[in-house]
């Protein structure tokens, strides 16, 4: 009798411990896909870019997404809403990113494909520096972490 119960216990945990995993899944899934759809540039604010970007292939969506996905993790950094300068900063480089998605668009529609090309590698390399960011912001001192956004933010505006 206890080993059935014994039994029971460890399939009731086991079917318990799947069907979380299975939802946490199906839910990360779903959160991923809604973002990847959207046109937001900055999590909660909309760009400006043509929507067809979200899955174009050209140079410019492709840098547009690479900077939708850095400032998302930029956003999903928990510390930074404890800090009202890193709120402010943050703020600076949403800005900034703007300007940048602005500018790729205004190089989209550029004929000349030299200096297209020449936007774009400015372009690539700001998001290069955006890109590093999350990380650079993670467990790092608040100072740190103002000085690394802050040098971010003039690297995009300089693009």
């Amino acid at each position: 009798m206890i080993a059935f119960v014994v039994i029971a216990i460890t399939v009731v945990m086991a079917l318990f411990i799947l069907v979380g995993a299975a939802w946490f899944a199906w839910d990360s899934d779903k959160r991923v896909k809604k973002f990847a759809r959207s046109t937001e540039l900055v999590p909660g604010k909309p760009g400006r870019a043509p929507e067809s970007w979200t899955t174009a292939t050209s140079p410019e969506a492709l840098l547009h997404r690479r900077i939708r996905y850095a400032i998302a993790d930029v956003h999903a950094n928990p510390a930074i809403p404890h800090y009202p300068d890193l709120v402010a900063a943050r703020d600076r480089l949403d800005d900034a990113v703007f300007d940048l998605d602005d500018k790729l668009i205004a190089a989209s529609e550029i004929a000349d494909e030299e200096e297209q090309n020449a936007r774009l590698s400015s372009a690539e390399s700001a998001v290069v520096a955006l890109e590093e960011l999350p990380k650079k912001l993670w467990e790092a001192p608040e100072d740190s972490q103002l000085a690394d956004m802050e040098k971010v933010t003039t690297a995009l505006e300089r693009a």
